[in-house]
C-alpha cells in the first residue's frame, strides 16, 4: 500500500509526469534525496514507469498498478474523513445532550467554519439558530456554540467545541490534519 509521501509524487507525476526530481522536491515539501529513493520504489514496486528522453531528462508515467493505488489511499483517506465526522458530530451532540439535561433549551450556532456545519448536524431535533453576529440576540437565555474561530461573545454563556473537542479527544496539541490520517 502507497504510504503519504509515496502518494503526494504519484499525485504530482500524474498531474505533469515531465516534472524533474528537484520540482518534485519542492512541490511535495519533500527533500531531494527522500524523492529520489520514493521513485525509485515506486518504480520497482510496478507504480511508475521511467522513460529516458535523454541522458539528463527522465519522463515518470504511472501504471495502472500505481493509479490503482492511489484510488485506494484517496479511498481510505475519504473513509476515514466520513469516520471523524460522524464521530465529531457525536460527540457534539454528547455535549449538546448534557447541556440540555442540565435545562439548557435554547442554542444558537455563531460562525461559518467547517466545524460549526458538523455543530447545526448534530443539533438536528433541538431548538437551535444559526447566526452570524451575537449582535443578532437578545435573549440571554441560550447557549452560544461556536466552532474553531473567536467571537466576542457580549456576556452570553458559550461552549467552544473545538475546544471541548481538543482538551477532552486530542490533547493540548490538536492537529486538524493529523485527526485526518
Amino acid at each position: 500500500m502507497v504510504n503519504e509521501n509515496e502518494l503526494k509524487i504519484i499525485d504530482e507525476i500524474s498531474r505533469e509526469s515531465s516534472l524533474t526530481q528537484r520540482e518534485l522536491s519542492q512541490k511535495t515539501n519533500l527533500s531531494l534525496g527522500a524523492v529520489n529513493i520514493i521513485l525509485k520504489r515506486l518504480v520497482k514496486r510496478g507504480a511508475i514507469k521511467t522513460k529516458n528522453l535523454n541522458p539528463k531528462k527522465v519522463e515518470y508515467m504511472i501504471t495502472p498498478i500505481g493509479f490503482s493505488e492511489k484510488a485506494k489511499k484517496s479511498y481510505n483517506y475519504f473513509l476515514k474523513t466520513v469516520n471523524l465526522v460522524k464521530f465529531v458530530k457525536l460527540e457534539i451532540a454528547k455535549i449538546v445532550l448534557e447541556e440540555f439535561n442540565r435545562g439548557q433549551k435554547k442554542f444558537v450556532i455563531l460562525g461559518d467554519d467547517d466545524l460549526v456545519d458538523i455543530i447545526e448536524l448534530a443539533l438536528k431535533g433541538f431548538d437551535y439558530e444559526r447566526v452570524e453576529s451575537i449582535n443578532q440576540k437578545k435573549d440571554k437565555n441560550v447557549l452560544i456554540l461556536l466552532g474553531e474561530k473567536r467571537y466576542r461573545t457580549n456576556g452570553f454563556r458559550v461552549i467552544n467545541i473545538a475546544d471541548r473537542l481538543k482538551e477532552v479527544y486530542w490533547g493540548t496539541d490538536y492537529d486538524r490534519e493529523a485527526a485526518l490520517r
